[in-house]
């Protein structure tokens, strides 16, 4: 099925050929224009002309309570309160912190003309829908609002704890050196017919998560899909081409409380597929297993990436150093590939995507020269040099695995010293913190710990904590700076010829508060110690 993979963009009612094919011709600026019209298109229906729909024909997408037949014409959705304009549909949806009940006044003032819920109210002088399930109804009437948009592309869905976000942006650079035009929705950006758009989430919420589909053109959508994203119905009602499992390990046990919980939710991701869907899983760890086992009990079609000879792709490390390389069996075929990435751990990532991009139909030399050229993930194990020959590197490594498997990488280096900065999340799963502390003072020659996002809890609390693990951990040279900015200078000013320096957590995020430097993020920090070199 896959294999017969041929998609033509759409553009006004007419087929153009993928604009791959006009470049190749040489006309590369006639494609640029053709995507800039697309794009204004896109801009003018959806921003500018906008939508509206009669609600009773949307409220077919839901099984719901009626009232009185009243003919509305809605033009919009929101589940904020805030956001609601004259016109709109509101959907009152109960949060961890807010519910949307207590807003519904709110949003009838803004302009509501109609509203969905899940408590019986009367009296309202708007209609008032009744669900069982507010969120479902969300991204079910949000994808009929936006016409269905997932059942335009190939949907490909990314589950795991680790390796989510360098899988997605592997797939995606490995299609589009095939010619295949690709939406990420993702950790780090959105990418939508080539421009990159702001993250906040994961998974967005579903509201939004149907409008990037809706706004994209591309043949093909990766999404990375989080538990939270499956468990609050953010995907609900989309379904998949091809689902992948990356791993499971120790995360989110403050929001899934056990890992048994993580894992049933991670799995209900494969639910979604299509009806010719194909799971494509890793057997190299127990979770996976199982995950392959229980989808075969139900007869799905069942991919598998490991180091065995029963896998469908078997990866033999020929050099586990930077460029990895890495021998790829695939039946009686076998592949020599490299990559500029680094850690044995992103052999597993190269193997996803692979596996992958080969369920579409993309020839093995078009993947093997794509992975030798990728130019790796902002975020993701980004390398910054100090003028004295040291070298800061910037991860968003943030889960026991995720620690070990980097630093474990650093390790082999066989550098001067390890000096580790990270701190903790506010509001974040509090089980796994000591774990990450031991892994970190197993493979680290230094520690400093720090602040990470506060996420509304005191920053007293948090420094308290992070005093008593440098207590427990001071035999490891394990001390407290309070300030991310002021700890990463100082060990720029401490460090020397050898040293890796770990900054994890954050990657490429934004700081959410103000520390003592001009800067807003890891980059930023050491951008701006680099640019005091230099002056």
């Amino acid at each position: 099925m896959m294999h017969l993979f041929k998609v033509y963009s759409t553009w006004i009612g007419y087929e153009l050929r993928p604009l791959f094919i006009i470049k190749q011709l040489g006309f590369t600026t006639l494609a640029h224009i053709i995507l800039l019209m697309v794009k204004l298109r896109c801009y003018w229906t959806k921003f500018v002309k906008g939508v509206s729909m009669d609600l009773t024909s949307l409220l077919e997408s839901v099984t719901i309570d009626y009232p009185s037949s009243t003919e509305i014409i809605i033009s919009g959705i929101q589940f904020h309160s805030s956001k609601v304009r004259k016109g709109d549909l509101f959907v009152a949806i109960r949060g961890l912190k807010v519910d949307g009940h207590n807003y519904i006044l709110e949003a009838i003032k803004a302009g509501a003309v109609a509203i969905v819920g899940e408590e019986n109210l009367n009296n309202l002088s708007v209609p008032y829908y009744r669900v069982s399930n507010a969120r479902k109804a969300l991204a079910l009437l949000a994808s009929e609002f936006y016409e269905n948009p997932s059942r335009r592309h190939m949907m490909i869905g990314i589950t795991g704890t680790n390796g989510k976000t360098t899988t997605a942006h592997l797939l995606r650079y490995i299609l589009e050196s095939a010619g295949i035009s690709c939406s990420l929705i993702g950790t780090v950006s959105h990418y939508i017919n080539g421009m990159e758009i702001p993250s906040t989430q994961t998974t967005p919420d579903a509201l939004q998560l149907q409008q990037l589909l809706y706004q994209s053109q591309d043949q093909v959508v990766i999404m990375e899909v989080s538990s939270h994203g499956i468990d609050q119905d953010r995907i609900h009602g989309i379904e998949y081409d091809l689902a992948l499992f990356t791993n499971l390990s120790h995360d989110h046990l403050n929001y899934h409380k056990t890992l048994e919980d993580y894992f049933q939710t991670k799995a209900r991701l494969f639910t979604q597929m299509k009806r010719n869907g194909v799971a494509i899983i890793t057997s190299r760890c127990n979770w996976g297993k199982r995950l392959i086992d229980q989808l075969l009990t139900k007869k799905s079609s069942v991919k598998t990436f490991g180091d065995s000879d029963r896998d469908q792709i078997e990866l033999i490390v020929v050099k586990s150093e930077s460029p990895l390389k890495v021998e790829i069996r695939e039946g009686d075929k076998h592949y020599i590939v490299s990559t500029s990435l680094e850690g044995i751990y992103n052999f597993w990532n190269v193997a996803a995507a692979w596996l992958t991009a080969r369920q579409i139909g993309i020839k093995a030399a078009i993947i093997q020269n794509a992975l030798q050229s990728f130019p790796g993930v902002p975020g993701r194990y980004e390398v910054y040099s100090h003028p004295n020959g040291a070298q800061f590197i910037i991860d968003y490594a943030h889960t026991p695995d995720g620690f070990f498997q980097f630093l474990r990488t650093l390790h082999a280096r066989k550098p001067s010293r390890v000096i580790h900065i990270f701190g903790f999340r506010g509001n974040g799963d509090p089980t796994k913190r000591h774990v990450m502390l031991e892994i970190s003072a197993a493979w680290s020659d230094r520690i400093i710990l720090t602040q990470d996002d506060l996420n509304d809890v005191e920053p007293e609390s948090i420094l308290e904590q992070l005093h008593g693990f440098a207590n427990d951990f001071e035999g490891k040279h394990c001390m407290v700076i309070e300030d991310r900015t002021k700890a990463i200078e100082y060990v720029w000013e401490q460090v020397g010829k050898g040293d890796l320096v770990a900054i994890t957590g954050k990657g490429i995020e934004t700081y959410d508060q103000y520390f003592a430097l001009p800067c807003k993020s890891d980059r930023d920090t050491i951008q701006y110690l680099l640019n005091k070199e230099t002056r």
